[in-house]
């Protein structure tokens, strides 16, 4: 038996909630929602359904340079689903964004990575032209 019924959301923290909205909510366009009135600052988003992102405050929690600037696939992420990841892609690059793409992965999708102004890495992930075939572990 499962300890859970559904998957809420997503927290990340941050140190300047006024940078993070920018990125969230202006350069990636997620769509922001009513928070409670907690005892410290964040944002909350839909991520679509009942799935949530929680952005929180936490101005002691700086990390490492090499891990802010760094963008590897086994550093901690979240995942969103984009149904032309090819055209995620290109709009990524049309912001300007540093991201790590790619394209030849074992999943048979296309993954792209981009990193918020604290570090927190957030992959979009959907089917490609350029991906190659999905390989699943023997």
């Amino acid at each position: 038996m499962s300890l859970f019924k559904q998957f809420t959301h997503v927290s990340v923290t941050v140190t300047d909630v006024a940078k993070a909205r920018e990125f969230y909510s202006d350069t990636l366009g997620l769509q922001e929602i009513p928070r409670p009135a907690f005892d410290f600052p964040g944002i909350w988003y839909s991520l679509g359904g009942d799935l949530q992102l929680h952005i929180i405050l936490n101005d002691q929690l700086v990390r490492p340079a090499v891990e802010r600037e760094r963008i590897e696939a086994r550093y901690p992420h979240f995942a969103l689903w984009t149904d032309d990841c090819d055209a995620t892609a290109a709009k990524i690059e049309t912001l300007g964004l540093v991201c790590r793409d790619v394209f030849s992965g074992p999943t048979g999708l296309r993954q792209v990575f981009v990193k918020d102004p604290d570090g927190n890495m957030v992959e979009f992930i959907g089917p490609s032209k350029k991906a190659g075939r999905r390989v699943m572990e023997s």
